[in-house]
């Protein structure tokens, strides 16, 4: 723990060496920069490039000055492109400059690699070593994150798709159960309307008939015994007979 407490607060080691050169650009930008001046020291570094844009000294002093100001991208294209050059000292110097800007950018792996190249060249960088040691601890750390938030995007993933699979089955248990009961209504309504029927039909069958005269042979015989004392009574009776033959059929309802 107190090791890695060490690392999250001790900044880079720089380890930066100038050009040394006669050009009086690069002799001006070095003085400047050393007074902490970095950006009349990039000017100075602007016109020298723009004066030797082969030269891998020139660009390392510019990368140097980029740095200075926290423009990290640049100044590391810079560092880039002095490790083009052929002396194994500058170009371990521009090595580990190069794991520096891409430290501060947090691309550790970059870095690492940088650092590993540096001291290649170099094996006794000491400010390369301890560098290289900052940047595989928050490599580690940075994969260590990488790797929770992974998992926990899984298993967020997963709570959304059980959730999904379970609002699926509410549906589904939902749409059978609709259908069920719409099933069930259906066979209600129908059973209804066969009791219905049945209770019309018996109804029907239990309701009474009006007994007619006519259509009852003894009582007509008895009626006419009975009237035969008086003749009108008979005819009258005869006459309603007729009528109701004659009239609509009696209603069972």
């Amino acid at each position: 723990m107190r090791w890695a407490v060490l690392v999250a607060v001790t900044p880079l080691l720089m380890g930066f060496k100038l050009l040394e050169t006669r050009n009086g650009e690069v002799e001006q930008g070095n003085a400047a920069l050393q007074a902490g001046k970095a950006e009349e020291a990039l000017a100075h570094y602007d016109k020298a490039v723009a004066k030797l844009p082969a030269d891998p000294g020139v660009h390392l002093d510019r990368g140097g000055a980029l740095y200075a100001l926290s423009r990290f991208e640049e100044a590391g294209k810079e560092f880039l492109r002095a490790t083009e050059g052929q002396d194994e000292a500058l170009k371990a110097n521009a090595f580990r400059s190069l794991g520096n800007a891409l430290s501060k950018q947090d691309k550790h792996k970059e870095a690492v690699a940088a650092y590993r190249r540096a001291l290649a060249l170099r094996p006794d960088d000491k400010a390369s070593k301890w560098n290289l040691e900052i940047a595989l601890r928050k490599q580690k750390e940075e994969e260590e994150k990488k790797k929770k938030d992974e998992d926990k995007k899984d298993d967020k993933d997963k709570q959304d798709k059980d959730k999904k699979d379970e609002n699926k089955k509410d549906d589904k248990d939902k749409q059978d159960k609709d259908k069920k009961d719409k099933d069930k209504d259906k066979k209600d309504d129908k059973q209804q309307d066969e009791n219905k029927k049945d209770k019309q039909d018996k109804d029907k069958q239990e309701k009474p008939q009006p007994e007619k005269a006519a259509d009852n042979p003894e009582r007509l015989l008895q009626m006419l015994k009975n009237l035969e004392a008086n003749p009108k009574d008979l005819e009258k009776e005869r006459a309603r007979i007729r009528a109701v033959r004659r009239g609509p059929p009696p209603r069972d309802w």
